[in-house]
């Protein structure tokens, strides 16, 4: 089968597994019941919600730039928590657990900042492994909440526990083996030679070399960054539960902490379903979630859809000012090869 038929089809079957999702996350809900469950938001409760939200966006840029700070990579905090959030737009749209904008956010910083592609992509990639070991932690914490609210079956527990430490296990192997001093990607990319005749393959490769070396050097020497950073990721979780509490809270709903925990496990399970922006997979689970919580559909439903506005919402911003800022850094370069000399 030729390649393009082959991501025609594959696209398909993704939206058709989402209209499935939502389908069976929508199809037996009382619409008339939503309302009332979002009434509850007040213009005030609103405000705060969206104020806690960026105070979030800020703080996930923060981290990001302390990783630059600890590379000695120029970059100003505001630039780099909107070069975050550009990435965020096009991760959001792209199938799969919420990757796809790093090259955008590597090229922003070389082309607005002038920093190293391997400087700019070893920084990306660090970034990426704190959020993802905080991630896989939560992950196993929530669905621990999940066994324990009696949400999620023994078996199915004992599964979800061992997905999350091995997920946990890859980030801090990772690092652990560049702090050795070991080259693993770099050298799995020598041993690729048949990728030499595409012209791609040598600068890509290159790129993840000198990144790689990046990393091993700032994780051996920027201990001071390191902690920083970890502590970071903490704090970034705080503020997403403390968000989904505040948001529970202003529906007038009654869940304790651990079943927020459990709530949130659950829609961040449902982001790892490769379906573009989690569409049907999040609806599901958080419908299916508030059942189990003693809660009608129409909460869950309520609950997706202030999710789905909210991160829509920031992704759309990100993509814009993504568009804008690399745009605008195109015809910087251009107007400044073209003033230069011959």
């Amino acid at each position: 089968m030729r390649p393009d038929r082959l991501r025609r089809l594959k696209r398909l079957g993704l939206w058709a597994l989402a209209a499935v999702l939502l389908w069976a996350a929508l199809h037996d809900l009382d619409w008339r019941a939503i309302p009332s469950v979002l009434g509850a938001l007040t213009p005030a409760r609103l405000i705060v919600l969206a104020a806690v939200n960026v105070g979030i966006v800020f703080l996930l840029g923060s981290r990001w730039w302390l990783i630059l700070r600890g590379l000695g990579a120029p970059v100003g905090f505001l630039p780099a928590a909107g070069y975050r959030l550009a990435a965020f737009g096009v991760s959001y749209f792209t199938p799969g657990p919420h990757i796809g904008g790093e090259p955008l956010q590597v090229a922003l910083a070389v082309r607005r900042d002038g920093l190293p592609a391997g400087t700019a992509a070893a920084s990306v990639i660090l970034d990426r492994l704190f959020e993802m070991g905080a991630n896989f932690a939560f992950l196993g914490i929530g669905v621990t909440a999940l066994v324990a609210g009696g949400l999620l079956p023994g078996p199915g527990g004992i599964i979800g526990l061992t997905v999350a430490a091995g997920l946990l296990v890859l980030p801090v192997v990772y690092l652990a083996v560049l702090a050795a001093g070991g080259r693993p990607v770099g050298s799995f990319a020598d041993r690729l030679t048949g990728l030499d005749r595409f012209a791609f393959w040598g600068p890509l490769r290159a790129l993840l070399q000198a990144a790689e070396a990046e990393m091993g050097d700032f994780i051996r020497d920027g201990k001071r960054a390191i902690i920083p950073a970890v502590l970071l990721s903490a704090v970034i979780w705080a503020a997403l539960i403390l968000e989904f509490a505040l948001t529970i809270r202003f529906l007038g709903l009654d869940f304790n902490l651990q079943q927020v925990i459990g709530v949130i496990a659950a829609a961040r399970i449902a982001i790892l379903v490769p379906v573009p922006a989690g569409l049907g997979s999040l609806e599901a689970a958080l419908v299916l979630v508030s059942q189990a919580l003693g809660e009608p559909a129409a909460v869950g439903a309520a609950l997706s859809l202030l999710v789905r506005v909210r991160d829509t919402g920031f992704a759309l911003v990100g993509l814009w000012l993504g568009r804008r800022l690399f745009y605008k850094s195109t015809r910087l370069m251009e107007n400044g090869n073209a003033s230069s000399p011959p």
